[in-house]
């Protein structure tokens, strides 16, 4: 049990950390809710974003946003989900897309006391099977999933 709690314990570190040695997906996998630090992210951070459809690929729609981690504690970002998405990626607008960059938010450290912006032009979300019946001026819930079990969900109005 203490070997595993080892593992698990570097595991974390290794996470939160961003060390680029870490094994494709290992920190999505970790599910563990007493984490220190970690049970309250929620509390921690708060999301501001909009959405649009993607101009030239029906069905896409782009989600920008603003993460702010007012806590002292780093929060890693375990997931992000929508009832109006089949499948949420990230995309960076000029960049190739890989597997690694399109599970980019599956991991990804906000560090304490940080704004993170993600602009158009940058890295931001990509919704896939975006409903025709959303219209502008609406919200979508994008729920944001935090190591430690908790989350966020914000609404992001649809802009035209």
């Amino acid at each position: 049990m203490k070997r595993v709690q080892a593992i698990l314990a570097t595991l974390v570190t290794v996470c939160m950390t961003g060390a680029a040695f870490a094994p494709s997906g290992a920190c999505a996998q970790t599910d563990d809710n007493s984490l220190p630090g970690q049970k309250n992210a929620n509390r921690d951070i708060t999301i501001d974003g909009w959405i649009r459809r993607a101009p030239h690929y029906p069905g896409l729609a782009a989600a920008y946003f603003t993460i702010v981690n007012k806590g002292h504690e780093a929060h890693l970002i375990s997931g992000v989900t929508s009832p109006d998405c089949t499948d949420i990626e990230a995309f960076h607008s000029e960049q190739e897309v890989t597997s690694h960059t399109a599970s980019l938010f599956s991991h990804f450290t906000i560090p304490s006391d940080m704004t993170m912006v993600f602009p158009e032009g940058g890295y931001h979300l990509i919704c896939r099977n975006f409903p025709d019946t959303v219209k502008v001026g609406e919200t979508v819930p994008l729920t944001f999933k935090y190591l430690g079990g908790s989350s966020t969900t914000a609404n992001f109005k649809l802009r035209d």
